[in-house]
């Protein structure tokens, strides 16, 4: 049902929308539905392999394929040598293995080539989990359909490639239905004054990126991009990833992924990111930047993260079910920013935001006269807030983010519901909905919670009880739904833990890596 996907209990869509407000129930219902041939190296290598399921279906009605399995053994054409690794890659049949022997294998450039088959994918892996290193100046590019890299670990080098590191696509010809998987990437940095380094760029479509860590990228640009030439929808999954130690490095921000650019914002992008990791990311705002529409970004976890998900530019988003913990310094604190129209944010839980950042959830101020290309922010309209718990955050909600009457950003947000919302204020003196233009046509509520802090005359709006809803404290830090209250199935998961994440073979080596198991929140 609806309702189950994206944690909205009783809430069937017409509900959302009175007749004269939101024209765009359609587009919603939507989202809701939408829930190596090589060129140089050195000598020997290593393996790992892993698999879970795929936990979301792609949006109309066009499901990624379910990861393929690799194989129980590393059985296959093991490949000791640059020559012996061009050879096997050239002579690849469906079903083909490819095995790289363990050992460091230095200055590497990878073009993995072929055509497999749903069935039998043409998978390159490593003889033993994480025994293949590679260093230095390397890279990797795939072309095909059904292609599998499997548990290699980049370290001790930077890429070959201007502007790319990994890339599904090799002479414009992209990969599609193909896998990025156990791999990891650790400081494996481009030096900031030799131009753009974005470590994985997805082209084609229906490519599952999962399992993998990725830390330490200090180089310029963004770590993740999809990548869209068209306004096809490219169908991407993005899914049980690690993403940990990314600092402030300027206007690129700490960004982890990027989806789509000013272009192409327009049109849907269809890409799904959930069940992820974002740790120690202290950029300026963005560590999703949305710029496509008909994503889902779900179930992820933010700790001691800034900015977190921002739909930059783009239509129809689904942002569900993702913690947003509390970040150390109190300038690297933010939520969910929103630009755009029938965006959906639902069931996430938000703590902590502090004055110095962004606020909990952020509705922007629009422009007249934006368009593809110009890279300025569309009319914000037709926003559903429901089910979401913000606890203890110096700003929760704003409407109407770069207000100024000065300059182009004079379009105020336009039909808004509130719908089952818990908010947990604090002794900040901003109010819990602080409204910087007021908003125009149809703003509903009903069914919200809202308890300390600068209550601003909420009471008095029809669908805004202002009681205590009885959450309490956990030995975590966290804040919990009693056992009957009305609202806790706003909180149907808990957040993710290090163990759900990346590759299974760096569990055992998290000291090397810089991993610890500390709590998420401090006291």
């Amino acid at each position: 049902m609806i309702g189950q996907e994206v944690g909205l209990r009783r809430l069937p869509i017409h509900r959302f929308y009175s007749q004269n407000g939101m024209k765009a129930v359609s587009t919603l219902a939507l989202v809701f539905f939408i829930g190596v041939g090589i060129l140089s190296c050195s000598k020997n290598g290593e393996d790992y392999v892993e698999k879970e399921e795929t936990i979301i279906k792609d949006p109309d009605k066009k499901p990624v394929d379910d990861d393929p399995p690799p194989p129980d053994e590393p059985t296959g054409r093991l490949v000791t040598s640059k020559a012996e690794l061009n050879t096997a890659i050239a002579e690849v049949a469906p079903g083909d293995i490819i095995v790289m022997k363990d050992g460091v294998w230095r200055d590497l450039d990878i073009i993995f080539t072929g055509n497999g088959t749903k069935e039998k994918p043409i998978t390159l892996k490593t003889q033993s989990p994480g025994g293949v290193v590679i260093s230095g100046r390397s890279s990797l590019q795939m072309s095909g359909e059904y292609l599998v890299v499997d548990g290699l670990h980049f370290k001790d080098g930077y890429s070959s490639l201007p502007s790319y590191f990994i890339k599904f696509n090799y002479k414009a010809a992209p990969a599609h239905h193909s896998r990025l998987t156990n791999v990891v990437i650790s400081g494996y940095n481009r030096p900031r004054e030799d131009g753009a380094d974005v470590w994985i760029s997805l082209f084609g479509t229906n490519n599952t990126v999962d399992h993998c860590f990725f830390q330490g990228k200090t180089s310029n640009s963004v770590l993740l991009i999809v990548w869209r030439a068209t306004n096809e929808a490219n169908y991407h999954h993005i899914h049980h990833n690690y993403f940990k130690d990314m600092p402030s490095i300027g206007a690129g921000g700490a960004t982890a992924i990027r989806i789509g650019d000013g272009v192409q914002a327009l049109s849907a992008s269809r890409t799904t990111v959930e069940a992820n990791i974002f740790e120690n990311m202290l950029g300026i705002g963005k560590i999703i930047n949305i710029k496509s529409g008909g994503n889902i970004i779900k179930n992820n976890t933010f700790i001691n993260a800034s900015g977190s998900i921002c739909v930059r530019q783009g239509n129809g988003n689904l942002i569900a079910e993702n913690y947003i913990l509390p970040a150390e310094n109190p300038s690297y604190t933010g939520g969910i920013l929103i630009i755009g129209e029938d965006n959906i944010i639902s069931g996430n839980y938000i703590q902590g935001t502090r004055a110095k950042g962004k606020a909990a959830i952020v509705l922007y101020e629009g422009e007249p006269d934006n368009y593809p290309g110009k890279g300025g922010y569309y009319p914000t309209k037709n926003v559903l807030i429901a089910n979401n718990t913000l606890i203890d955050n110096d700003k929760n909600i704003l409407i109407g983010q770069y207000y100024n009457q000065t300059s182009e950003m004079i379009v105020p947000v336009e039909n808004i519901t509130y719908k089952e919302n818990v908010i947990i204020g604090n002794s900040s003196t901003v109010p819990v909905i602080q409204v910087l233009d007021e908003p125009i046509g149809n703003i509903q509520y009903e069914g919200n919670i809202f308890f300390k802090g600068n209550l601003n005359s909420l009471g008095d709006i029809p669908g805004i009880s202002i009681e205590d809803p009885q959450l309490y404290k956990g030995a975590d830090g966290m804040y919990y739904y009693p056992t009957g209250s009305a609202l806790e199935g706003n909180i149907i998961r808990s957040p993710l833990k290090r163990t759900d994440v990346g590759p299974s073979w760096i569990k055992d080596r998290w000291p090397e890596l810089g991993i610890e198991d500390t709590p998420y929140i401090k006291q």
